[in-house]
């Protein structure tokens, strides 16, 4: 009796410490990527405030909280709405760019790794699929300079399949409820998550157990509650047909367009999952024949669903709609990032490939080992792009002194509360950090005049870069001077780069600047 009860004890720790297991993975894939950003983000404090590529229109639009932005049509608005909130505390300044970066980046990971252990029943490759966002060139490299509103998108579409495979294998209510709450903000992001979702649904439909087990009533009260959440910006979509057009970046007449369009599609896959795409062969043995026999495998039928199955057919259905809409609507001049909702989840069916067709310890440590060295020659290349600048780096935007120029204009006479005009959404974007309480009014790209915004009287600065043609100049901005004034007045400041080593105005930038003061 004594050892029939030792022995219920035992397989009740075992049990307990099996359940622990997944959360032990989560645990360590957050903390794994907790201490990977704040490495990046704090040597991209101790470099430069600069904003990133990427950030300077979305600081000039959230001057103003709106449904939707006729100045930057292309991508909806929750980024802008959260990015508005975040810098209510925090200020226009990059530390509230890199939060929300960040935090996206520890939410994929660790969707990711949810999708992946309810897809694997296993924790290792679970792990792998997203130490593997270390061998994508657009995550490694791109995501810390580049990514605005994709990082919305990156949490939306992890997420998706996350609560999607939780009603595959559990149902619930609960589970229908969040779905909408999830779509409802995938919606907000970017176009391609609408793609990702339909793609999502057109997959499962294909098997009969995930029809049975997702297409059901409540499946209706996610779609109420996702219309809901997005209702503002799309009512503000649909209140203008222009604005539709604008957020696709559509233009059905144009051959030209269509045929760029299709090429861009065409070479998604491999553009995006690059060069991870081309690693895991070099490294699996008999890789590629697995996958072969998993693309011309027709859909099961079976109960239950193949969830590696769902996952690739949900990537070439992503990748069949894009490629009809490049030929059919001419949709187009999308950059390779932009399809990312579209191809981040089909890492798992990548894994999953590995995994059967040859996941011993021996590859799984060589792959583990080359994802690791990757991720420290990017991150030393990093470095070296924001601390050494020239020559590794040519633009080098850490390293243009925008805090100076603003200390120019001040010394000019510039009110740090008055009104700045400008035609270079770099420079516009940066001046708002410098001048957190002064109105950014911009012209060319982005055309934006924030609310309340008043050129006619005050302190005003219009600043430009020197590069910029004068003629261009005269064009965007000679109708908001005062009668009697012209953009000619300008000066040409010449501001000269600061180095940790080098001597001052090893470089310069020139900037054109023209300050009028009212009389008090």
């Amino acid at each position: 009796m004594a050892q029939s009860q030792e022995a219920q004890a035992n397989a009740a720790n075992v049990g307990v410490q099996q359940d622990r297991r997944p959360l032990q993975g989560l645990a360590l894939v957050l903390f794994a990527v907790l201490t990977y950003s704040f490495l990046h983000v704090g040597f991209r404090l101790l470099a430069s405030n600069v904003l990133g590529e990427d950030d300077v229109v979305d600081n000039i639009l959230v001057q103003n909280l709106q449904a939707g932005y006729d100045a930057f049509p292309r991508q909806p608005p929750l980024y802008d709405w959260v990015l508005w909130g975040v810098q209510q505390v925090m200020g226009p300044h990059i530390e509230s760019f890199l939060l929300i970066k960040y935090t996206a980046l520890i939410a994929t990971a660790g969707f990711l790794y949810l999708s992946a252990l309810r897809v694997f029943k296993d924790r290792l490759f679970a792990i792998l699929t997203v130490e593997s966002l270390a061998l994508i060139y657009q995550i490694s490299w791109r995501f810390h300079e580049g990514f605005t509103h994709e990082v919305g998108a990156m949490v939306a579409v992890t997420a998706t399949l996350w609560v999607f495979l939780r009603i595959a294998e559990d149902g619930g209510i609960a589970n229908f409820i969040l779905l909408g709450v999830i779509a409802g903000l995938g919606f907000l992001t970017e176009p391609a998550y609408t793609v990702f979702l339909a793609s999502l649904c057109l997959a499962a439909s294909l098997q009969p157990g995930l029809r049975r087990r997702l297409f059901r009533a409540p499946l209706l009260l996610s779609l109420v509650i996702a219309v809901a959440i997005a209702s503002p910006y799309l009512w503000w979509l649909l209140s203008d047909p222009r604005r539709l057009r604008w957020l696709t970046n559509a233009d059905p007449y144009n051959w030209k367009y269509a045929l760029d369009g299709f090429v861009d599609a065409l070479r998604g896959p491999l553009a995006y999952l690059s060069p991870l795409i081309i690693i895991l062969p070099l490294i699996f043995p008999r890789y590629l024949p697995t996958a072969w026999v998993d693309l011309g495998r027709a859909p099961t039928k079976s109960d239950p669903p193949d969830l590696e199955q769902w996952i690739l057919h949900t990537a070439l259905v992503a990748y069949a709609l894009s490629i009809v809409g490049a030929l059919a609507f001419a949709i187009h001049g999308l950059a390779v990032h932009v399809l990312m909702p579209l191809y981040i989840t089909s890492t798992i069916w990548l894994f999953g490939v590995a995994r059967r067709a040859s996941g011993t310890p021996l590859h799984v440590k060589r792959f583990t080992r080359l994802a690791i060295l990757i991720a420290v020659i990017a991150f030393v290349a990093r470095m070296a792009n924001m601390f050494i600048l020239d020559p590794v780096c040519k633009t080098c935007r850490w390293g243009i002194p925008y805090s100076t120029l603003a200390q120019s204009m001040q010394d000019r006479g510039f009110d740090p509360k008055g009104t700045i005009i400008s035609i270079d959404d770099e420079l516009a974007g940066n001046l708002r950090s410098q001048f957190p309480e002064a109105t950014i009014v911009t012209r060319r790209y982005p055309t934006f005049t924030p609310e309340g915004a008043d050129w006619s009287r005050g302190s005003r600065a219009y600043v430009w870069g020197a590069n910029i043609p004068q003629k261009q100049a005269h064009t965007f901005m000679g109708r908001m001077l005062p009668e009697g004034r012209s953009v000619d007045e300008a000066d040409t400041l010449t501001v000269p780069w600061h180095h940790l080593w080098r001597e001052d105005g090893y470089r310069t930038t020139e900037w054109k600047l023209l300050i009028i003061n009212d009389a008090p």
